[in-house]
């Protein structure tokens, strides 16, 4: 879930790594000088290991010569990096997080590329990075990073008890404040939100400035060039939706306490008609109700359907090691991944939405509005958002909802602690 949400949350990054030769070359940016061979070391999340392991049985048939030998973990895998890459034991092909900045002390393509710890890839599919993601994926005009897949910050709803009540997802806002009191009445509560998880308030928050928020990269430098605040923004507008849901009981019982994992098995089982996350929590939602369907949709923050943007996020990249021990296997594969099939395969297992244009891919009913969206530009990224106003925003969510702040005082907190 933390990957998915890199540019809102810290994570730890690597240094330096080894080198060597096992049957390749070591020209880790240029074009291989023969056919891919020899061993190819990896490192990926665990929780994506069929998906990983598919792609590679698919790779070995295009490239029997190659022994592929990936490694996969659970945890912090930013912070195994940033260890393997200290240690001088990195594999070729690293996971990394998508964009950053130079002094990043995260695992992400621009930090590590800035200091040279990656590899610029020779893949045919760079040029065909949407301008909307080349950010997440380049640095100085180079691509460092295959791009994987984009997945949702949005409602997950389930449909299967939407339709058992006779209810329906909200296109506007004021459809929104209805659910909420349809739901009441029928004996369960619209939004499962994690209010009492370190990272579960700014969802909503986050979600909705989607479509509040005409430019988010405007409002960044704006915000960083003291022409606009917090306080005077789009911002309170979302703290007011935001009050005005608590008030209505769309977060039901006990809402404070709740962590992420426990809004997701809140909707699971029915309790609940949604939660507003990023999509990764969609597969364990699916896991512990398998008989019963889920579908993820924008949150309205307006009366006007049209206006509604959902937001799309770069999951977790895949880099090469500039110092790979077998960089033309390792420039092979991530060129490889790109391909229409194992593209697809990738955003399937990852319950995504390929970042490169794809025919093969077809969405899954649960994905199939984000698909469109996605299709239509009717998405947007997040800005940049400083860790210590992301963590004021998650502490002082809790005092809106219980009436000790207003909106304008929440979007004061945050421009106290944000830093010029």
């Amino acid at each position: 879930m933390a990957a998915a949400v890199a540019t809102i949350t810290a994570i730890s990054l690597a240094g330096c790594v080894s080198s060597g030769n096992t049957g390749a070359n070591n020209q880790a940016s240029g074009e291989p000088s023969s056919e891919p061979s020899g061993t190819l070391t990896g490192l990926f999340f665990s929780g994506f290991k069929d998906t990983y392991e598919q792609i590679a049985a698919d790779f070995k048939k295009k490239y029997p010569n190659v022994d592929v030998k990936f490694d996969y973990q659970g945890g912090d895998i930013g912070a195994l990096t940033m260890t393997q890459l200290q240690g001088g034991t990195a594999p070729d092909i690293l996971t990394s997080f998508p964009g950053g900045t130079k002094t990043d002390p995260a695992d992400t393509v621009v930090s590590l590329a800035a200091s040279n710890r990656i590899a610029p890839l020779n893949a045919p599919w760079a040029k065909d990075v949407p301008d909307a993601w080349k950010q997440a994926v380049n640095y100085e005009d180079k691509t460092f990073a295959y791009p994987g897949a984009l997945q949702p910050l949005a409602a997950i709803f389930n449909k299967t008890k939407l339709d058992e009540l006779g209810l329906k997802i909200p296109t506007t806002l004021d459809e929104v404040y209805q659910l909420c009191t349809a739901a009441k009445d029928k004996g369960v509560y619209a939004y499962s939100l994690g209010l009492g998880d370190p990272a579960g308030p700014q969802m909503l928050t986050y979600s909705q400035l989607a479509t509040l928020e005409s430019d988010p990269k405007q409002f960044d430098a704006d915000l960083a060039a003291g022409k606009t605040t917090y306080a005077d923004s789009v911002w309170v507008d979302q703290f007011e939706i935001y009050k005005k849901m608590g008030d209505l009981g769309c977060f039901g019982d006990g809402a404070l306490g709740r962590s992420r994992d426990q809004a997701g098995q809140e909707v699971a089982k029915g309790a609940a008609l949604a939660t507003v996350d990023v999509g990764a929590v969609l597969a364990g939602i699916q896991k512990s109700a398998p008989g019963s369907s889920f579908e993820v949709a924008p949150m309205p923050a307006t009366n006007n359907p049209a206006d509604t943007k959902v937001v799309a996020l770069p999951g977790l990249v895949n880099t090469i090691n500039a110092k790979a021990k077998n960089p033309t296997a390792a420039q092979a594969f991530l060129a490889f991944m790109g391909e229409s099939e194992p593209s697809a395969t990738y955003a399937k297992g990852f319950a995504s939405v390929p970042v490169l244009a794809n025919d093969t891919y077809t969405a899954p009913t649960e994905l199939a509005s984000f698909a469109d969206l996605i299709e239509r530009g009717a998405y947007a990224p997040l800005g940049n958002v400083q860790a210590e106003v992301q963590t004021q925003l998650n502490q002082t969510v809790q005092s809106l909802i219980l009436g000790n702040s207003t909106p304008r005082q929440v979007a004061e907190k945050l421009d106290s602690v944000y830093k010029k």
